[in-house]
């Protein structure tokens, strides 16, 4: 009975090569199970990590590539003809070549999680904190990118001719990408320049504003402030004016304000209003007194119908920017009010002569 031949092999053939599986995936499960456990308490003893690292790091690829001399030992036994041979052999090498790239991005990782990430958040600049995500990306593709020239070129693919081959392709692929690569450069470019960090509030363009929630290679992400979250193309921040709102030197959001007043105020009422905000701004205990932040406020122009009175004011926490610009609000309102000094609004005066 074990003679009986199946597609060209004999049952006790295939017995054996299922049983060499079962084995190799048994003896898995016995490296990932105990093995690993044991390995783990001697790293622990040891003064470095790097012992742990490896250890966490390799033991899933070290079990799949078990697997795959288990799958290479039951080919031994095993006849898939000229063609199914073939199939077979390039089978084995994408898995092998699966394993190696899984192994090396997560020796990568590893590399940068624990030993370049420690340092990014040890230096001052926020440069290297938003560079990182960009460069682990960036060397997974080139290493995925390497394992596929591989797979190709030992498949028997000249992988010179293929590229040639694919000249008008890779023409029209780089135009198609024409926005993703301008949106990635665009992102390089505020990672470098630095117009703002996580965080900062800031206003796109003149139409888009909001705290700057995450910077990714495609687009900018910001919460806007009422709470919906806006997608910005880095392309689009890289070429047009960004207003950073932030002063990061006191770590508050400022505001600018306009307030206008009729045109026969008198000059002591402007002193009074200008007095009145000073004193508001000083007294309120989110509104920042020194640096960069300090508010200020003067008598700024002559407008064609008002008096036109500019300040700005920084506020800290930043989770009390609404309730705290609402009270500066109806606090200015309130003694502007009590001081008989009034708002402006836009009018014309007509003067009628005689004849």
């Amino acid at each position: 009975m074990l003679e009986y031949m199946i597609w060209g092999n004999t049952l006790e053939n295939y017995i054996i090569a299922v049983s060499i599986m079962l084995l190799f995936l048994g003896a898995g499960q016995i490296i990932s199970k105990i093995v690993v456990n044991i390995l783990r308490k001697l790293a622990s003893k040891t003064e470095t990590v790097l012992d742990d690292v490896l250890i966490n790091v390799l033991e899933r690829p070290a079990v799949f590539a078990l697997f795959i001399v288990g799958f290479k030992m039951m080919g031994l036994y095993l006849n898939f003809g000229v063609r199914g041979q073939q199939v077979y052999a390039n089978i084995l090498t994408i898995l092998i070549v699966i394993d190696i790239i899984w192994a090396v991005t997560k020796v990568m990782d590893a590399i940068i999680e624990y030993y370049l990430r420690p340092l990014t958040g040890k230096s001052k600049s926020r440069l290297d904190d938003h560079l990182l995500p960009f460069v682990r990306k960036f060397l997974k593709i080139v290493i995925i990118m390497i394992g596929v020239i591989f797979l190709i070129k030992n498949m028997g693919y000249d992988v010179t001719s293929l590229v040639a081959g694919l000249g008008i392709g890779g023409l029209a692929f780089a135009l198609a990408a024409q926005p993703l690569l301008s949106n990635l450069f665009g992102g390089l470019a505020i990672i470098s320049d630095k117009p703002f960090q996580m965080g900062d509030r800031i206003k796109v363009d003149q139409r888009y504003e909001g705290y700057v929630k995450e910077i990714g290679m495609r687009s900018t992400i910001i919460n806007s402030p009422i709470g919906t979250r806006v997608t910005i193309p880095n392309s689009l921040i890289a070429t047009t004016a960004v207003e950073n709102l932030s002063t990061s030197s006191d770590h508050g959001v400022k505001f600018t304000f306009e307030i206008n007043l009729e045109y026969d105020t008198s000059a002591e009422k402007v002193e009074e209003a200008l007095e009145i905000i000073r004193d508001i701004l000083k007294k309120n205990k989110n509104v920042i007194q020194e640096g960069d932040g300090a508010p200020s406020v003067s008598f700024w122009d002559f407008k064609e119908y008002s008096l036109k009175l500019s300040g700005g004011y920084s506020i800290y926490p930043t989770d009390v920017i609404g309730t705290t610009r609402t009270q500066i609000n109806i606090d200015i309102k309130k003694r502007f009010e009590k001081a008989h000094i009034k708002f402006a609004f836009p009018t014309q005066t007509v003067h009628m002569k005689k004849e």
